[in-house]
């Protein structure tokens, strides 16, 4: 159970025990008042009775009844039959379950029991007759002690209802302690673990379980973030070795050809001429992937995000799209555009990222297929509600396709699918589409299947 729901509890207990407990007097003395016993049985009563009794006449006796100190008792008679007197109600034990006496018998017990009873009549003033007596009586030496009986059984039940309030509050209070102190430990002995760098080690939290609270749910957070941080630094391993890989096949080649020149290996201007040629081409290409490495590092960056110019986004697929057919036919490839939008589509974008996503799948499209395989760029807009959409660019082509266990890697850092290594280039690529599109707010997806092409699908939002 969650911390919050059991202060609520608590917090709902200290205030409905208090008032159950301010409650229980009042509702007592309301059912135990005499009023409620008024006339108990009067339907029946004033069928045997000559004189029906108004609501005005109840009312008198009311008021009566409410004159009455505690524990008196009280009997209320009709005594204008000559033969026998009707119970209209009674407190009297004595008489209890009687609807009718003989007459004078009443007066008789009062007689009786006068040692013990101080007894007091009453003849209201009724509207139809006089004939109804309103008898009470109170004990005489007891009367004192009674009263003292009904303070202590009060005050009995009020120390009952603060006893269990006490102990709902210890017990409350016992159990949220514990939780806290038990969580709070657990939680200290997983982040010690993180922070002394046992990534490899689940950390120890209560899954589905009676005590899960919110400092437990912090835990599962904190193992989420430990494999996370595991997973960053398994990138950052990969990164520095496919850094180390990629830039020491040009830096070898660079060193062993000015070895070679410092030899007296070319001795002759075209062997010398030559071995420069290549150490200034493997220059060029160790500049471009360490200008590629800088560039997908200030990708990461999202100051630039907020400066996004908002723009006509048609022009710029239109522009690639011709430009793709005729490339297309230089290498060889059966290059085709199919764009379903004219209209003027506003979105906010960086063109020169846009247009690096764009060239990066096309030039993958290109490396991958043979020659006459098919490559098909297609854009068109679908609506959605309100007159919010999405704008759909597809590249697919008829190539040689991805694996499936490559598939859902293609995105990752340095990561080279099977059917690529036999290809030059870092695997960053891809990655670099990804970071794009996701400072963008779009979204990638891709499809492939061996020996019958890929496809890559970018899912742009329209307000």
């Amino acid at each position: 159970m969650k911390i919050k729901t059991r202060l609520r509890i608590f917090l709902i207990g200290v205030i409905l025990v208090p008032i159950l407990a301010a409650l229980t007097l009042p509702a007592y003395h309301y059912l135990t008042r005499p009023e409620r016993i008024l006339i108990e049985g009067y339907k029946q009563v004033r069928q045997l009775s000559e004189i029906p009794l108004s609501q005005r006449d109840i009312g008198v006796f009311k008021q009566l009844l409410r004159t009455l100190p505690p524990n008196v008792e009280f009997i209320i008679i009709e005594t204008k039959n000559k033969e026998k007197d009707f119970i209209l109600a009674n407190t009297i034990s004595d008489f209890k379950g009687k609807s009718e006496i003989g007459k004078g018998d009443i007066f008789r017990y009062m007689n009786e029991t006068s040692d013990d009873y101080f007894y007091q009549f009453v003849s209201p003033p009724l509207e139809n007759s006089h004939s109804i007596i309103f008898i009470s009586r109170a004990l005489r030496e007891q009367n004192s002690v009674k009263r003292k009986a009904g303070f202590e059984k009060t005050f009995r039940t009020l120390l009952i209802f603060i006893a269990i309030f006490e102990i709902f509050s210890i017990l409350i209070i016992i159990n949220l302690i514990y939780t806290i102190s038990r969580s709070i430990t657990i939680l200290n002995k997983n982040t010690q673990k993180i922070a002394d760098g046992e990534l490899d080690v689940e950390l120890e939290y209560e899954k589905n379980s009676r005590n899960d609270n919110e400092i437990t749910s912090l835990t599962e957070n904190l193992d989420k973030m430990r494999l996370a941080l595991k997973d960053n630094e398994e990138r950052r391993a990969k990164f520095i070795m496919g850094i180390s890989h990629d830039l020491r096949t040009p830096v070898a080649v660079i060193k062993g050809y000015t070895e070679a020149m410092s030899e007296g290996f070319c001795d002759t201007p075209e062997k010398m001429k030559k071995t420069l040629g290549i150490i200034s081409t493997k220059t060029e290409q160790l500049e471009n992937m360490i200008n590629t490495l800088i560039n997908f590092v200030k990708l990461n960056q999202t100051d630039w995000v907020q400066q996004l110019k908002k723009q006509d986004i048609m022009p710029v697929i239109k522009e690639f799209a011709e430009s793709a057919v005729t490339t297309g036919g230089i290498f060889k490839r059966n290059v085709s555009a199919q764009i379903d939008c004219d209209e003027k589509i506003e979105i906010p974008f960086d063109k020169e990222l846009f247009h690096r996503v764009l060239e990066n799948l096309f030039s993958n499209a290109l490396r991958y297929t043979n020659d006459n395989d098919a490559i098909i760029i297609s854009a068109k807009k679908e609506s959605g509600a309100q007159g919010a959409g999405r704008l759909l660019l597809k590249i697919s082509d008829t190539g040689i396709g991805i694996a499936k266990d490559d598939l859902k890697k293609i995105f990752d850092m340095f990561y080279r699918s099977s059917s690529s290594r036999r290809e030059e280039g870092m695997g960053i690529g891809l990655a670099t589409v990804m970071t794009i599109i996701k400072a963008h707010g779009w979204k990638i997806s891709a499809t492939s299947e061996l020996g019958k092409g890929s496809a890559f699908l970018i899912e742009i939002p329209i307000d």
